[in-house]
């Protein structure tokens, strides 16, 4: 039951988020939708900054498992180009979850950790098969840089087709200068 209480509680609080964005992540608000009482809302979360804690988790872990289920290819660049897409269409479908991940990876960096490291993986890749010319560390900057730019744009209201147009843009204008290898 109390896995069931838990998941009934991050579901509603997810809708809500979506539908009205951190300000609907009231405590009554999420109460109501889950049909629990306050009580038990603090007890599986704390408060409503565990709450929107735990949904920044959930939904992290969610896409944490569509980037990893991007298939191992022969092309190292055509994998990191999707997972780029991976991130650029979840901040799309989940603005608002997307925002708020935001908010907290300001206080916990370490939230970043895994997406940052698979990246890094994928980057390791180009530049061992000599496809970047400067070395990892660098160009994982330069690729992280370059699409948490264009997940910015989600933020500021921008359209999928803006968005998508500019991501574009910036992956062809980052790989390009990897592949040059010219430092920024």
């Amino acid at each position: 039951m109390s896995n069931d209480t838990e998941e009934a509680i991050l579901a509603a609080a997810a809708e809500l988020l979506e539908r009205g964005g951190p300000a609907a992540l009231t405590t009554r608000a999420v109460c109501d939708a889950a049909g629990v009482k306050s009580p038990t809302l603090y007890h599986h979360f704390g408060d409503k900054d565990g709450l929107a804690a735990a949904l920044v988790r959930r939904g992290l872990a969610q896409f944490m498992a569509r980037k990893r289920s991007v298939p191992q290819t022969d092309d190292p660049l055509q994998q990191l180009r999707a997972g780029w897409d991976e991130a650029v269409e979840f901040a799309l479908k989940r603005p608002a979850l997307h925002a708020l991940y935001v908010e907290q990876l300001r206080s916990s960096p370490d939230l970043a950790a895994d997406g940052y490291a698979l990246m890094r993986a994928r980057v390791q890749r180009l530049v061992d098969r000599g496809v970047f010319r400067l070395g990892v560390d660098e160009a994982a900057r330069a690729v992280w840089a370059g699409c948490n730019g264009v997940l910015s744009l989600t933020a500021q209201g921008a359209g999928r087709r803006e968005v998508e147009a500019t991501s574009d843009l910036m992956f062809d204008a980052v790989v390009s200068r990897l592949q040059r290898g010219e430092p920024g």
